[in-house]
């Protein structure tokens, strides 16, 4: 089964009063909510993402995008950090709280289920590969962070953990582990991550396996579907691509890398 992510289509997409089931810090500054909504999980896909209404008050102004971390019986679960006023709002929501998300918005990733993944995640990159995980075959997982403490959970049947300072797993960055054993056995390649980090990922690719990667993209975002042009980045050949409709998932070879890591995005 191939599960195409084209365009962002707004027809399944739709604006829910969702229950907060649970929140919990899962790691310092990460929350993990879940919401339940069979709205919005009977059609997401992998690599989607929803915008939450952080507060039903006049501030903050737009809402926050957040990638899809995993289905649950119910609805869904969002993994974010704690970075500005927005995102301490919702860190506060208590089970039972009622919040207003749009979604499922964005192109995720391009699944076909008879081919075989390799996931590799940096930071908080790593949340929604839960999602993508329960959805493929996966011949691994690697999770790059700073530290034990930024390390995000996936459970998968192989994961390979790398941090800076050697407090879980090996020590070095995400690129030390990337190897020609792992890269031959995928059919598919999955990045996420900041900016650097996804550049030296595709840097450290070998051209005969760059046709497999495809990225999920990070980018300020405001409206969430087209509108604003906030999200966009740069593209192979000049112009830009939206995040939130033609993205977030691109192929790695669409990107032009040097003009993204200047623009700062």
């Amino acid at each position: 089964m191939i599960l195409k992510g084209g365009r962002s289509n707004l027809q399944t997409a739709g604006d829910y009063v969702c229950t907060v089931l649970s929140s919990r810090q899962v790691l310092p500054g990460v929350f993990s909510v879940e919401f339940e909504s069979p709205e919005i999980s009977s059609v997401a896909l992998p690599g989607q993402f929803v915008q939450v209404e952080p507060s039903p008050g006049v501030f903050p102004v737009t809402r926050r995008p957040v990638t899809i971390n995993r289905l649950t019986e119910s609805g869904f679960e969002l993994l974010f950090d704690v970075v500005g006023r927005g995102t301490q709002l919702m860190a506060r929501f208590l089970p039972g709280d009622m919040v207003r998300v749009m979604g499922p918005l964005g192109k995720g990733w391009d699944v076909d289920q008879d081919k075989t993944w390799l996931l590799i995640g940096g930071g908080l990159g790593a949340a929604g590969f839960q999602f993508l995980v329960d959805s493929v075959r996966s011949s691994g997982v690697i999770i790059g962070a700073s530290g034990a403490d930024r390390v995000i959970p996936v459970q998968a049947q192989t994961v390979h953990i790398v941090t800076e300072d050697g407090s879980r797993g090996s020590r070095g960055l995400v690129t030390a582990l990337i190897s020609e054993e792992l890269l031959a056995r995928a059919d598919s390649i999955a990045v996420c991550g900041p900016v650097a980090m996804m550049e030296a990922v595709w840097n450290t690719i070998p051209e005969a396996h760059r046709s497999k990667v495809q990225v999920s993209t990070e980018s300020r975002m405001g409206c969430g579907w087209g509108v604003c042009d906030g999200c966009s980045i740069p593209v192979s050949g000049g112009g830009y691509r939206k995040c939130c409709v033609e993205g977030p998932v691109f192929p790695g070879d669409t990107i032009d890398w040097k003009r993204w890591k200047e623009a700062g995005l």
